[in-house]
């Protein structure tokens, strides 16, 4: 297992790190609302110097987070005694010669080591956050509409209150992956024991921690998420009130977050074959993501016809539905049993 110091640092750099950021966009937020009620801009050129700190300091913590991630692909292995080598992989390969997708052969000269995205468990909203803020920030300097900005601030100050106080990533590291792990070495384990533990971890290893597919599906899943929420916001102003130079944005949005869904949900297919088998399609998350990714195929297609009457109007209110479907997609892996379930 991991050193009690390399946790307690990891920790604590993490908590200051997020407590920082959380200062900062509680900041952007206040100053959002000030601008949203505000018959005139305040503080522009300020919000976007602390819109750049806040990224930076996601930056570091995103570092921390590979730093950990390193830490543990170094000191945590499934290793076995040599004895039980060759038996083991006498039974690996019975499994193998039935199954469609085949696990490694162990190799005692290099024991199976935890190589870890690092968009697993809370560190995915981490991630995902991380993603917005650095649109957020793209899209403040790339346009300078006063309400349109502090929408997104606010919107960041919500997002990053939520990771602090219900998805903190640092203050109980990855609890699901050490309450999995933390077995292996306990003392006094039987030989018996070990090996049935070795081969309920050892397959998960292999099909989901290691999976190369890890660490192209859900990064694209997640930019396409904060991509979305641009476009959501774009939306709201567009029902409000024409402005092509808003609306322009908000499509090379959804454009860029359209692109990386379906190439996510693309990468998905065949790790669903290997890691589940077939029978995988009725899976919650599956269905309600492909009805988002349709409504997403929808308000693109309506863009043909931007010029028609109340077209504009009728993209806009399918740029706020595809921000709804992803809500509902995302919300799907808690309350619906399926592969995909976070419980």
């Amino acid at each position: 297992m991991l050193a009690a110091a390399t946790l307690a640092f990891f920790s604590t750099a993490g908590d200051l790190l997020l407590w920082a950021i959380l200062g900062l966009s509680s900041l952007l937020g206040a100053v959002g609302c000030l601008n949203l009620i505000s018959s005139q801009p305040r503080w522009q050129r300020q919000t976007g110097i602390l819109l750049f700190a806040v990224n930076l300091l996601f930056m570091g913590g995103f570092i921390l987070i590979c730093w950990f991630h390193w830490q543990i692909h170094d000191n945590i292995s499934l290793t076995l005694p040599d004895e039980a080598v060759t038996w083991l992989n006498s039974q690996l390969n019975a499994m193998n010669k039935g199954a469609s997708f085949s696990l490694p052969l162990y190799d005692p000269a290099q024991p199976p080591r935890y190589t870890i995205p690092v968009w697993i468990e809370n560190e995915k909203y981490f991630f995902w956050f991380f993603c917005y803020s650095a649109m957020t920030l793209i899209a403040h300097r790339s346009l300078a509409h006063r309400q349109f900005r502090a929408v997104l601030h606010i919107l960041l100050a919500i997002q990053v209150a939520i990771l602090c106080l219900a998805a903190n990533p640092f203050r109980d590291p990855l609890p699901k992956f050490f309450a999995e792990i933390s077995p292996w070495f306990e003392p006094g384990l039987t030989p018996m024991a070990r090996f049935g533990l070795f081969m309920r971890l050892y397959p998960k290893q292999i099909f989901y921690y290691n999976a190369h597919y890890m660490w192209f599906h859900p990064p694209l899943l997640f930019l396409a998420y904060a991509g979305m929420t641009i476009t959501f916001v774009t939306s709201i102003f567009m029902l409000v009130k024409r402005d092509l130079a808003l609306e322009k944005l908000g499509y090379d949005y959804a454009k860029l977050g359209y692109f990386v869904l379906t190439l996510g949900m693309l990468l998905g297919y065949p790790w669903a074959l290997q890691a589940w088998g077939p029978n995988w399609w009725w899976d919650p998350k599956i269905c309600s993501s492909i009805m988002m990714w349709a409504i997403f195929s929808t308000y693109l297609h309506t863009r043909l016809y931007a010029n028609k009457p109340a077209m504009w109007y009728f993209s806009a209110f399918l740029g706020i539905l595809c921000f709804a479907a992803m809500i509902f997609t995302f919300l799907a892996s808690f309350f619906f049993p399926g592969e995909h379930t976070f419980q």
